[in-house]
């Protein structure tokens, strides 16, 4: 792979010291092999090696980190608009990983393409990591087939498989064959686990979790745990940051910790995270969508980073999650002033603080400190934005045109490990070509949403012992 110089743009770069966005005006950035290896103000003073360069002229442009998304499931991208009005629990029992229907409807091969575009989308929208929880659980073949979507699709992935017992398919059966999975490395996916399955069994305060990661990780060289966690009203099982790390430990398996969601933490909780530098991934969309609620999150950005969770309810970029995170927490510090009949003072989230939780902070969550960051020696994972777009045209502050600004249709380049992934505003470097994986897509998706079309009626209790209650509603239409 030849060196390249991304020439007399402006770059994003990060500065350690001060744990902040550094704006470098027509600036170069030079990338051999997978790394940056340069960076300069001053094109002229870059050290550009001998031999073949090849040299893209960015100027006018905007060099962003890719951006790290710490929470998917891509499995599901087949659904899309498919329920645009569902609340978590109806999701749950009917097109969740363990509605009955799924394991009806989904073929392996299904499962292989939907992946394969949900990462294919993130790539599309700079979405350079992914923390995929693989809850693709029900069969073997299901199973490899979305393991195969991540190493084919050119994404950097932390894929963390969610062992649990189901028919057909044992955890023991399940341990096997993650293991012979990943037995062949891949350059871009690492290994994971969902603790989700797992949770009822060996979280139990008995001291054995951590021994029994430990294990795991020695054999299959796990790289990350995450695990869904909600709290506050909703059903609690083993998963909150107080249970795994206050009474399991399992911080002393030395592996980066995610909680997906964690809407209602408790202060103990917030101790945890802090105390052993474990994450949650808030996903914005979908705590509003799905009525998951977020009542906590901004109490803990200094530990927190950002997910998409259900790409097929709606959008699959982390710039949306960042922009919709920013202004309800605008919103939510307002309304604290202007409840006492004062005026707001001050903006309380600067831009920022939301570009970071979907850039450096996704890199901090997976303790990787050369993922979401423009600096020397960190992995060559960039987007080019364009400047010139309608949307962006006439910018001056290059962190306000990307969170307030920018879609996915205004990067014009994608580069993870130094790779091309889009260029000239069009995929590249796709495992088939791109007619070709839309139809299959679209195959698979117009079988299988049919199958879904009536979702099932809500259960008295949630999990059994999760309380319903009314929701006023909210029409343009006026009753007299």
């Amino acid at each position: 792979m030849a060196p390249k110089i991304l020439k007399d743009g402006t770059v994003l770069s990060f500065d350690t010291s001060t744990q902040s966005i550094k704006v470098l005006r027509r600036a170069s950035i030079l990338i051999v092999d997978d790394r940056i290896a340069a960076i300069e103000e001053n094109s002229d003073d870059l050290p550009a090696p001998p031999g073949d360069v090849e040299i893209v002229d960015v100027a006018g442009k905007i060099i962003s980190p890719g951006f790290v998304n710490t929470h998917v499931h891509v499995w599901e991208s087949v659904y899309r608009s498919m329920g645009p009005n569902t609340t978590l629990p109806q999701y749950m029992g009917w097109a969740g990983h363990m509605g009955q229907l799924v394991p009806v409807a989904f073929t392996a091969d299904d499962i292989y393409i939907s992946s394969l575009q949900g990462y294919i989308e993130g790539l599309n929208a700079g979405v350079t990591s992914v923390v995929e929880h693989a809850h693709n659980n029900w069969s073997r073949a299901v199973m490899e087939e979305g393991y195969r979507a991540a190493v084919d699709s050119g994404a950097r992935v932390w894929w963390c498989y969610d062992v649990m017992e189901r028919e057909g398919f044992s955890a023991h059966e399940q341990w096997d064959a993650y293991g012979q999975l990943v037995r062949d490395k891949s350059a871009l996916v690492s290994s994971g686990l969902s603790l989700d399955g797992l949770g009822w069994g060996i979280l139990n305060g008995d001291g054995k979790a951590v021994d029994f990661i430990r294990g795991k990780k020695a054999e299959l060289d796990i790289q990350a745990l995450t695990v869904h966690h909600c709290g506050g009203p909703w059903p609690q099982g083993n998963t909150s940051p107080t249970r795994i790390c206050a009474d399991n430990n399992l911080y002393e398996a030395d592996l980066p910790i995610i909680f997906s969601h964690s809407p209602f933490l408790t202060d103990s909780d917030k101790e945890m995270l802090r105390e052993h530098k474990v994450f949650i991934s808030i996903t914005p969309e979908s705590e509003c969508h799905y009525g998951i609620g977020q009542e906590t999150g901004h109490e803990i950005s200094d530990q927190a980073s950002l997910g998409i969770d259900t790409n097929w309810t709606f959008s699959g970029d982390i710039i949306g999650q960042a922009r919709l995170w920013l202004q309800l927490t605008r919103l939510r510090q307002y309304t604290k002033t202007l409840h006492t009949g004062l005026l707001p003072n001050a903006n309380p989230m600067a831009v920022e603080q939301a570009f970071l939780l979907a850039t450096r902070q996704g890199g901090r969550a997976l303790r990787r400190d050369d993922i979401g960051v423009i600096t020397v020696g960190a992995k060559a994972d960039l987007v080019v934005f364009n400047g010139d777009s309608p949307s962006m045209l006439g910018w001056s502050d290059p962190i306000a045109a990307v969170i307030l600004h920018a879609n996915a249709g205004d990067i014009e380049h994608v580069l993870v490990d130094g790779e091309w992934k889009k260029k000239d505003f069009k995929l590249v470097s796709l495992p088939m070509d791109w007619k070709d994986l839309r139809t299959r897509f679209l195959e698979s998706s117009r079988r299988i949403q049919p199958q879904f079309a009536v979702p099932p009626p809500l259960p008295e209790k949630f999990w059994g012992t999760g309380r319903f209650g009314d929701v006023e509603s909210v029409s343009t239409i006026y009753e007299r």
